[in-house]
């Protein structure tokens, strides 16, 4: 499903009111920080003949506003780069050109000059760039949202009956609710506690708003969600597919609550204390609780309920274990994506294609993200046991049949040596005789390895069909909340809860029975990987049976680069581990065994020797397990910095 923006939104209006929405986009201009917006929030009319009387009095005014809350509100995975693409201004959805992957074990991303890079050197600072975008690119597009959701909320009611019945006008509202409820979660897992903002300010208020506590700022969320649920469709399908439906709502309190349930929250001992230990509940909620795992496993529970009631929404189990997976995003419109950011048609020589590989034709500052094995190591191979690899230094003869052994959702995901990449290049040797690139006619083969540090290219999130002459216009889905998520959530919370892979955690209304272990597997069985096998994940010192690693362990592989990990590490503590983001990032090197004086009629099954080395040593820092606040914005007086910056 894509998601609802202004460019479709006025499409499918009849081109609604544009003068309207380019004067509330004018209104918002220059906006830069929480205070700046409360401070000039109304404070002006928009233009001599724009006001807020004039906006709510008509149906089509009013969807206008709608629809540059969903511009301003929806954010995206995949970065866009720039403040302007093809005349329109993608870069709200997400002004970074990185996928964070490249700040954890997952990735690289090759060019030095990507954000993810400063991670990886342990360089995060307060005063880090020169404005608070360099840190978090939608800092501002956050509290721009806000504010019109809360213009909106506060007038609607004052149009006619005439012009929107009253369910259509609580819709709106619930929707409006639902995209507050997710830009505050986006800001709780970057900062925890934020100020509250739930009505419209005027000038002569209080605009200094300072941060509520975690626990406040978790309650709020789940009170949006809640309240949305209530009036909002069970699913948006014809003209209004991608607009917020109850699956979203109930999908952002799910996420929330698993996050509010995980270590770095749900502890009396933050992972740093703030000068003033009375300030830790902006960051942890001053006890530990098992509860809040319980709560977590119902809000789960209840996304997969919804999924079943609204006969549309299921996992993808009908086009074979070698596509099930690909194809949740290589189809557009596909029934497993609950909510996605999409953009109009773009073109490849455009971000966010840099993001894949140095396959992708030419673009706006192509690097490509190449996978390392700290994290290729955590592919099951087929039948449900672990790969073996050499050590680092060590040539293993074997590589190319290990790496066809791995879980089928490794080739769907990475490009690796020799594999298919579209129809352009459908053979990509990897290995380092290889080393250029060669257009031959007839089937061709690509050589890329230049700064494929990792030895792979990522493949996941670009649609095959990319690269034919046909499809060069394509734009990626974005994809925001996917119902496989809350199978493996489900999994997470309710064995954390129960202790027991094998208890259903009940939930109020409609229940079914569904356990960690089965929820885990079912997630397994539509790319034939055999159940769960926990006891190969129990490590010394585990004080359970390794299920908790298993499960951890199935989220890496089944959410992998879907901008999951960056969160999941530090929301489990674990960011400080050896090979996670820090310590030593391990990269393969391919040669072929047997070389020929013309590689390119080399076959497939040739013979490869691969050697790991070490490519870098990250440092991570304690304090990074929450992001800084800007200086710009502490000096303001209204938020308290985060502890350690």
């Amino acid at each position: 499903m894509l998601v609802f923006n202004a460019q479709i939104y006025t499409d499918m209006k009849n081109r609604i009111n544009i003068a309207i929405f380019v004067s509330c986009l004018i209104l918002l201009a220059g906006t830069s920080s929480c205070e700046d917006i409360m401070g000039d929030f109304l404070e002006k009319e928009p233009s001599s003949d724009i006001t807020i009387d004039t906006i709510f009095s008509s149906a089509r005014n009013t969807e206008a506003l709608l629809a540059s809350i969903y511009q301003f509100g929806i954010h995206a995975n995949l970065g866009y780069g720039s403040a302007e693409v093809n005349g329109y201004k993608d870069a709200f959805a997400d002004p970074s050109p990185n996928l964070f992957s490249g700040a954890t074990d997952e990735s690289e991303v090759c060019a030095a000059w990507y954000e993810t890079n400063w991670w990886n050197a342990g360089d995060i600072y307060a005063e880090r760039g020169g404005n608070v975008t360099e840190m978090d690119g939608r800092f501002e597009y956050r509290f721009k949202a806000i504010r019109l959701i809360n213009i909106l909320l506060n007038n609607i009611d004052r149009l006619p009956d005439t012009e929107m019945d009253n369910a259509t006008k609580n819709m709106l509202k619930a929707e409006s609710k639902t995209i507050r409820a997710l830009n505050y979660l986006e800001m709780l897992k970057r900062y925890g506690g934020m100020p509250i903002v739930e009505t419209q300010l005027t000038p002569d208020g209080n605009l200094k708003i300072p941060r509520s506590t975690l626990e406040e700022t978790v309650d709020f969320i789940v009170k949006d969600c809640d309240e949305a649920i209530k009036d909002l469709p069970v699913h948006q399908l014809g003209t209004n597919r991608g607009r917020v439906h109850e699956g979203v709502a109930r999908a952002v309190k799910a996420k929330t609550l698993l996050y509010a349930a995980s270590p770095l929250f749900n502890t009396d001992k933050p992972y740093m204390s703030f000068p003033n230990p009375e300030d830790n509940r902006l960051i942890c909620y001053g006890n530990e609780d098992k509860a809040r795992w319980q709560k977590a496993a119902i809000a789960a529970k209840e996304v997969l309920a919804w999924a079943v009631r609204s006969n549309y929404c299921k996992l993808i189990t009908d086009k074979g274990n070698e596509r099930n997976y690909a194809e949740t995003w290589d189809v557009y419109d596909n029934p497993e994506i609950i909510l996605a950011q999409k953009q109009a048609e773009g073109g490849t020589w455009v971000w966010p294609w840099g993001n894949f590989s140095k396959y992708t034709p030419p673009n706006k500052g192509e690097a490509g993200v190449t996978p390392l094995m700290n994290f290729i190591k955590k592919y099951e191979k087929q039948n449900g046991t672990k790969q073996t690899w050499a050590n680092i230094g060590v040539g293993d003869p074997l590589i190319q049949e290990k790496m066809l052994e791995l879980d089928l959702r490794f080739r769907q995901t990475v490009q690796y040596n020799m594999s298919y990449w579209d129809a352009n290049w459908p053979v990509c040797p990897l290995y380092l005789e290889a080393a250029r690139d060669v257009e031959e006619t007839g089937p061709k083969l690509r050589g890329a390895i230049s700064e494929c540090y990792g030895g792979f290219w990522l493949h996941k999130g670009r649609p095959y069909i990319v690269g034919g002459d046909d499809h060069w216009w394509y734009s990626p889905n974005s994809t925001l909340f996917q119902l496989n998520e809350f199978y493996i959530s489900y999994a997470e919370a309710a064995y954390e809860y129960a202790g027991n892979a094998d208890v259903s955690v009940a939930i109020p209304v409609g229940d079914f029975s569904l356990t960690a272990r089965e929820a885990v597997n079912t997630i397994r069985a539509r790319v034939g990987q055999p159940p769960i096998n926990e006891a190969i994940y129990k490590k010394t010192g585990d004080t359970d049976n390794g299920f908790r690693n298993a499960v951890r362990n199935e989220r890496d592989i089944e959410l992998a680069f879907d901008n999951h990990r960056f969160w999941d590490i530090r929301r489990w503590l674990q960011a400080e581990e050896e090979g996670v983001m820090k310590g030593d990032m391990i990269g393969l090197k391919i040669n072929i065994t047997t070389p020929v004086e013309d590689y390119t009629k080399a076959p497939i099954d040739h013979g490869y020797t691969g050697k790991l080395y070490k490519y870098e040593t990250r440092t991570f820092l304690k304090r990074m397990y929450l992001h800084p606040f800007h200086i710009n914005e502490v000096h303001k007086g209204y938020l308290k910095q985060n502890p350690g910056y």
